[in-house]
């Protein structure tokens, strides 16, 4: 289905969606944790920069919930380019040692709207304390996303 940009545009920034995203963490390491992450992504509220809050589990129950804000990039009528940044707390489980729990989150995603409501993305984020603390080891994700407009 093709839109106007202008309805794209619209959307894009008055619109909150939730996106479920399935990934993997340590990606540039040996060891590498599956897990599954929910974001809610409020309406916009400068622009196309919207307040985010999300929650993502490891496989090995490694937890990250945070909250930040995520910017929507109108490439065309179909694909959108949204960095983010956010901060959290980090509860390490069996798997993913980060140093501290005081995590931030930057990253980006390339998404594809598949229908009116539906759009499919592919990102990449790095997950660091920034050296507030002694060890600071990072890790990167990428996942797989689907976000639903509410």
């Amino acid at each position: 289905m093709t839109r106007s940009a202008n309805a794209t545009n619209l959307m894009v920034e008055q619109e909150p969606e939730i996106a479920i995203a399935l990934g993997t963490a340590d990606v540039f390491d040996s060891s590498k944790y599956a897990g599954f992450g929910v974001e809610y992504r409020h309406s916009a509220f400068w622009k196309r920069l919207r307040p985010i809050v999300g929650y993502s589990i490891t496989r090995e129950h490694d937890q990250y919930v945070y909250m930040g804000v995520r910017y929507f990039f109108v490439l065309n009528d179909e694909w959108l380019f949204n960095p983010t940044f956010a901060v959290g707390l980090f509860d390490s489980g069996n798997g993913i040692k980060l140093g501290g729990s005081v995590e931030f989150r930057s990253g980006f995603e390339f998404s594809y709207r598949i229908s009116d409501s539906v759009r499919l993305g592919i990102g990449l984020a790095h997950l660091s304390n920034s050296s507030i603390y002694k060890s600071n080891p990072g890790t990167e994700t990428v996942e797989f996303s689907l976000a639903i407009t509410l």
